[in-house]
């Protein structure tokens, strides 16, 4: 099961985003698009937004440090038509890590 991620940008610090935290480390995960699969190195994990084609992901810089987790999105606040509970269901065109 994955969750939404509050994580600092590992070339700059001060920059915050939102991510899918899609393996944890010691997990095997095929990349997007592709037949290749890693393994996430101990310390790190890896994370992906919801845009493949434009995101700026661990499919840009790799797997990141376990540190840079800042927080977990439970909720949406903003804006007020959409607040509730963050769904976690799983990205159809991704195979769970294994």
């Amino acid at each position: 099961m994955f969750f939404f991620s509050v994580c600092r940008c590992p070339s700059n610090h001060k920059e915050v985003f939102v991510k899918r935290l899609i393996g944890l480390p010691g997990e095997w995960i095929q990349l997007p698009a592709s037949s290749e699969i890693i393994k996430v190195p101990q310390g790190h994990c890896w994370v992906e937004g919801d845009n493949a084609a434009r995101s700026w992901d661990s499919r840009s810089f790799g797997p990141i440090p376990l540190g840079l987790i800042n927080g977990r999105v439970t909720h949406i606040i903003w804006p007020p038509s959409k607040i509730g509970r963050v769904e976690r269901k799983w990205p159809e065109d991704r195979i769970p890590p294994f």
